[in-house]
Formats: structure tokens, sequence, C-alpha cells
């Protein structure tokens, strides 16, 4: 599921950039514009489908979700004015994507996961680097042999065949099936590691460690989907084709399927919040090395790769929600943190767009992003376990 959605929406849809922009004769800002609302859509909605997730359980928002990406995917190529490509791709594409998918799968692993949380997040993300790897790279090619409607039709399908069969496969909880988080033996088993201590939404939001949370993940998602919405743009800029953005997702997505699994195993032995720290270092360090490095294919793909590394970061950030504040209500807190992650996902791709338009140039705006990346890892770094807010905390 996360192979699907990353190859052909996430990773995916910025291949389908300067091809966008010159069909509906878009400026960058207004390209970006697409990415930034689709993140603030997610944002806003999240907490609501967050809860019905925890209530209803993932499996039934993964299958509601499916089908709604799909039929978006489908509708798309019938848009023929921006207004109308944002109503499809927002209100339905959008919509599904953010329902089913992204808290869907997290919930799930945090459910079925205690003491192996950061290993399962670490294997469903490879699923993510898969799709990057192999679906992003054909998405590519249709998009530049053909045209974006053609390859909007092919994902669609792609969707409802294999995507909405695999989300009626979910199973909610171990608890289900009469079996326990990481397959451990029942409450006497040596093997099984004490559950982390179960807060409430209201308690969780009380403490520190939730906004700090928030604010890392809202600067780190924002230099990366800045980064990722403008990687074609970004190669054609460095003074490469089109489709040498392809060759970079797919580069640091073949990577990162080693990086995520390798970060999330390291993470259940060692501190995941210092992986993170060192995660979002190499984050500035590779849109530096970017920003210097000659516009030649080898370099480039070398970025990716750097870039996999901070990608491997991801999966250990969402798993420290469960590893902070438990199992039971983890969907609607990883809502809640989504909306403000959602606003860094709409500034940071628009403003760069905007930077672009302005100055013909995407040198200020990598500053920014290793800046930005930086800022994470400082509140990372001083990140801790949970306090009540008013403990002397």
């Amino acid at each position: 599921m996360n192979g699907l959605i990353a190859g052909l929406y996430g990773r995916g849809f910025s291949v389908y950039f300067l091809a966008l922009a010159n069909d509906l004769r878009l400026s960058h800002a207004s390209t970006s514009l697409v990415f930034g609302l689709s993140a603030l859509e997610s944002g806003l909605q999240s907490p609501i489908t967050g809860y019905f997730t925890d209530k209803w359980g993932p499996r039934i928002m993964m299958v509601i979700g499916a089908v709604l990406a799909g039929v978006g995917f489908l509708l798309l190529p019938l848009a023929n004015s921006y207004a109308m490509f944002l109503l499809i791709f927002i209100g339905v594409l959008s919509l599904g994507v953010n329902a089913g998918f992204h808290n869907g799968s997290a919930a799930i692993v945090t459910r079925w996961f205690i003491r192996n949380r950061g290993t399962a997040f670490g294997v469903i993300s490879i699923g993510i680097a898969v799709g990057g790897s192999v679906l992003t790279p054909v998405v590519a090619y249709i998009v530049i042999n053909y045209d974006w409607r053609a390859a909007s039709v092919a994902s669609g399908i792609m969707i409802l065949l294999v995507g909405v069969p695999l989300s009626a496969l979910v199973r909610n909880s171990p608890e289900d099936l009469g079996q326990t988080p990481d397959g451990d033996g029942g409450p006497g088993s040596r093997r099984r590691r004490q559950t982390p201590s179960e807060y409430g939404v209201r308690e969780a939001i009380r403490t520190w460690s939730y906004w700090l949370l928030a604010v890392g993940m809202t600067l780190r998602i924002a230099a990366g989907s800045g980064i990722i919405v403008h990687i074609v743009p970004l190669m054609v800029w460095k003074g490469l084709g089109e489709g040498s953005g392809g060759v970079v997702i797919a580069s640091s997505s073949l990577a990162a399927i080693v990086t995520r699994f390798f970060m999330g195993w390291l993470g259940d032995r060692w501190s995941k919040r210092k992986l993170v720290v060192a995660a979002m270092l190499v984050g500035a360090g590779s849109l530096i090395f970017l920003l210097y490095a000659p516009g030649k294919l080898p370099l480039m793909i070398a970025f990716g790769v750097m870039l996999s590394i901070t990608d491997g970061g991801a999966g250990l950030t969402w798993a420290m929600i469960g590893d902070y504040f438990g199992r039971s209500f983890y969907a609607t807190l990883r809502g809640g943190i989504n909306t403000m992650v959602s606003l860094g996902a709409l500034a940071a791709p628009v403003a760069a767009g905007r930077a672009f338009d302005v100055t013909g140039s995407y040198f200020w705006v990598l500053v920014s992003f290793a800046v930005i990346y930086a800022l994470a890892a400082a509140v990372f770094l001083v990140l801790r376990g949970p306090q009540r807010l008013g403990d002397g905390g």
C-alpha cells in the first residue's frame, strides 16, 4: 500500500510538475500551490479521520481511502482548468490518500508492534522506497512520452485493482486475532517488554513532548516536501533534463530501501531521537552539496543517496508518537500533529516556487531548507519523554 501511494502520488506526482505547469500555463508558485493545498487539506481532516481510525479501526478507513484515491486519479484528466484541477486533486484524490493511506498504515504498525516498532516502521517505509524506485520512473516515462493525463489514468486503474483488495486484507490489531503485539507470549513471557503508558488525547496535548514532536516534524516535512515537489525543476536548473528528476527520485528511493530498514532496526536498539538528529543534519548537508555540486547526473544521484538517509528518519519520528503516548489514541494524536505539519508542507513548496519565479534561481531555496533541517535537528536534540505542562517540565 505504501509503495503504491508513494510511487504514484507522493513521489510520482513530483514528475508531473513541469508538464502540469506547461499544460495549464501556471507559474512555479501556482503549480506548487497544488501540492501545498493538498497538505493543508490533510492537516484539516487528519484529526477527524484519525479519530475514526481509532474508533472503527484502520481497515475500513484504508478501503475508503483507496477507493477515493483511485477514482480521483481517473477524474483528474477531465480537468481543463486550474480551478477544476484543484477541486478534483484536493477534494477527491488527496482526501483519499490522506484519509486512508498515511494514517492507516502508521496506526496498524503502532497497534501490532511495541518492542519492534522501529523495525516495523522501517519495513513499511521500504514500501515507500520501492514505490519511488520502481513506479515513479514508470510514471515519469508516461508523462514525458505521452502526457500527465495518461499517467493519471494508469495510476487510478492500478490503485483500484491492487490497492483496494490489499486494504481489505488488513487486520486492525493482534488482539482481534487472539494475538499480542510483536508476536510475544502472554503476560508472563520474559520476552514481553512492558507496555508504555497509555495517554489520552487531553493528557498527551498537555505535554511538552507532544508539541516539540509536532514542531520538529513540521520542520522536517516542510524541508522535505519543498525539495521533493521541486525535484524536476531543480534538476533542470542544474542543467539536466526533466527525466533526470525521475532518476534522482529512483536513486534516492533505492538507497532508502536500505537506510529506512536499517535506521528502523537501529531505532529499536538505540535512541530514536539521536538517530533523527543525525538524519536531519545529513539532510542539511545534502542540500549544501546539491547547491555547489556541478550539474552532472552521477553527482545528483549521490545527492539522492544522501537524502535517503534523511528519509530514513521519517519512520522513526512517527514511531516516537507511539513510544511516548501508547497505542490507544495513536491515529488521533498523529492527526493533530499532522495539522501543524500541513502548514509547513503548504508553505515550503509555494515559497520555493515563488522564490524561483522572482529570482530565477533555487540558491536561496536550498540555503533556507538546509537551515530548516538544522533547526529540526536542534528541536529533536532537546526533545525528551512526556512531561505535563505545568509540572515543572
